[in-house]
Parts: structure tokens; C-alpha cells; sequence
């Protein structure tokens, strides 16, 4: 039977594998947002960054939490797509290094 520590490490090794989707999502969102103008996507972007901040947070990733909360603040103040893009960029080197 896993220890507990063994068992939190798995989680920990799931939700980084899955933090690729979790970009690519927001990507998409942007995207979107970028060829359409549409509110609604921009709102999807600013609330998937924060269930990522806040995802991230709980597993103990503080410069993911950082860089998607950094995103985040940025969707929701509706900045222009090029700080957007930047600070996407900036969350994807954080989760590639």
C-alpha cells in the first residue's frame, strides 16, 4: 500500500502533466479573444488563469501561481493581446524549466 507522501508525489506528478492542457486552453481562449473581441472569451481566459493560480497554489508551485495570477489580473483589467501574450508566454517558460 502507498504511504501518503507517496500518494500526494503521484498527485503532484498528475496535475504537472496536466498543466500542459491547462495552458493550451488558455491559449485557445486568447486566441479567440484575439480574432474576435468577444468578452466572453476574454472571461474565460481570466477565469481559467485563476483556477490555475489557485490550482497551483494548493500544489505548491508558487511561480506557476505567480506567472497565472500575473495572467489573470491582466485578462481582467482587459489589457491589449500583447501584454496577454507576454504574460501567457511568461506562465508557459515558467512550466517548461
Amino acid at each position: 500500500m502507498a504511504t501518503l507522501d507517496e500518494k500526494l508525489a503521484e498527485l503532484n506528478k498528475r496535475y504537472a502533466a496536466a498543466l500542459g492542457g491547462r495552458v493550451a486552453e488558455l491559449e485557445g481562449y486568447l486566441a479567440a479573444y484575439e480574432n474576435n473581441g468577444s468578452q466572453s472569451d476574454l472571461e474565460m481566459l481570466y477565469k481559467n488563469a485563476h483556477a490555475v493560480a489557485g490550482s497551483a497554489r494548493t500544489f505548491g508551485l508558487p511561480e506557476v501561481t505567480d506567472k497565472a495570477k500575473e495572467l489573470e489580473l491582466a485578462a481582467r483589467d482587459g489589457n491589449d493581446i500583447k501584454i496577454l501574450y507576454d504574460k501567457l508566454s511568461a506562465l508557459k517558460k515558467c512550466i517548461s524549466s
